[in-house]
């Protein structure tokens, strides 16, 4: 049985129906959410009514567990159903404010904090593999949005695996694993200086890696980047944890790649001591302290959700040591199940590692120290951005006062 949500943000009343009944079923009040249940996939059709001009839309081959918003255009005096995409992008107006009540963007929310204290000190929402958008449904499939549209939720950790095209040619690309994901790391690097543009008092941390799949040795592909006029002031590239205000309008380098740093520094320097699919503690060759839960691979998510209660724990326990906390609250695709799956259920799934986190939030409400969280599908379909928003209120304490 799925269950089709209908969210209606304009400022009138939306029904909508299977289209098969041939009648109208349940409404959806402006700024409230409807929930119809049905066992197939249904044409969806919804109604503008009391006002004038009257409108109908209709939308086929429904995703019968998706989310959909019914919006008035005043330009094409048209109603339309938007998927949550659409929705996301869609400007909002007099018409369609409710918009702005369903999708929660964060474009600048570390602006707002205190600057003086190192990056370890702040509670930061991130995304594992961040780059595969494009990749379609599947085992590589971990975000459903862009590097741009991240950054506008709030997203601030970014994590970035990288391969060359060929053995001829300086460029890289974002795989996962060897999947291609069809994006360039240029397109990476330019979301990320066009975001900083327009929020100079935020900061990006990117973890780049080799994706491990044909070009290890990404070292000089990587340098050839930074040496662009396009690109030449993006990063910090110190290694030792900035302090916020260091490195505001800027993109700091954790790298895990292995590169010569005989006569400059490379970034926060990772590429030696991440263990594979443990919890554990890396220190740095500059002394910086690190404890990583990377448990991709524990496919029972009961004890996987225990893990990430454990690693946060931790950090809640420890905030102000000078360690930096990662956590993954993430796993890896098996032959039956997706990341999605394991994200935010199906298939036998139980419990979904994001509603469980989640939960694990909102009894530790308030100003809460749970380091960076590493997250898949943060935000499900496009709608549903509460863990971002959680995590970013655990900054409470830290905020500017006026």
């Amino acid at each position: 049985m799925g269950t089709l949500r209908i969210r209606n943000c304009t400022i009138w009343d939306v029904h909508y129906w299977r289209q098969t009944a041939g009648n109208d079923k349940d409404i959806a009040k402006p700024g409230t959410e409807g929930t119809l249940s049905f066992g197939v996939t249904y044409t969806l059709g919804v109604k503008r009514l009391h006002v004038s001009p009257d409108g109908k839309d209709y939308r086929s081959a429904v995703n019968p567990n998706g989310i959909y918003y019914a919006v008035w255009d005043n330009v094409s005096q048209k109603l339309q159903i938007l998927t949550e995409e659409q929705a996301n992008n869609y400007p909002i107006t007099s018409d369609n404010k409710y918009l702005t009540n369903w999708i929660q963007k964060f474009p600048s929310w570390m602006s707002h904090l205190k600057g003086t204290y190192t990056l370890d000190r702040y509670t930061i929402p991130g995304t594992h593999d961040s780059g595969t958008k494009n990749t379609g449904d599947g085992a590589a499939h971990t975000q459903n949005f862009g590097i741009y549209d991240q950054l506008q939720d709030g997203i601030r950790f970014l994590d970035i695996r990288l391969d060359g095209v060929t053995a001829f040619d300086n460029e890289l690309v974002v795989k996962h694993g060897c999947i291609l994901c069809f994006l360039n790391f240029s397109d990476v690097l330019n979301d990320c200086k066009t975001f900083l543009a327009s929020n100079n008092r935020e900061t990006i941390i990117m973890l780049v890696n080799a994706s491990g799949c044909l070009f290890n040795d990404i070292a000089s592909r990587f340098e050839n980047y930074l040496a662009q006029d396009a690109y030449k002031n993006l990063f910090y590239l110190g290694d030792t944890l900035p302090t916020l205000d260091q490195v505001r309008g800027k993109v700091v380098l954790f790298r895990r790649f292995e590169a010569d740093t005989s006569d400059s520094p490379l970034g926060i320097d990772l590429s030696s001591g991440w263990l594979d699919n443990a919890t554990f503690t890396l220190i740095t060759p500059q002394e910086q302290h690190f404890q990583i839960e990377d448990q991709y691979a524990e496919h029972d998510t009961h004890v996987k959700a225990r893990v990430v209660d454990d690693a946060l724990g931790v950090a809640l326990d420890n905030q102000g040591n000078g360690t930096m906390y990662i956590t993954y609250n993430s796993i890896s695709s098996t032959l039956f199940h997706t990341p999605y799956m394991y994200a935010w259920g199906g298939s036998g799934i139980d419990p979904a590692l994001n509603p469980h986190l989640e939960s694990f939030l909102a009894v530790r409400p308030g100003a809460r120290h749970f380091g960076t969280v590493m997250l898949d599908f943060y935000n499900n379909q496009g709608s549903q951005n509460q863990l971002v928003e959680m995590l970013i209120a655990a900054n409470e304490d830290l905020l500017e006062k006026e």
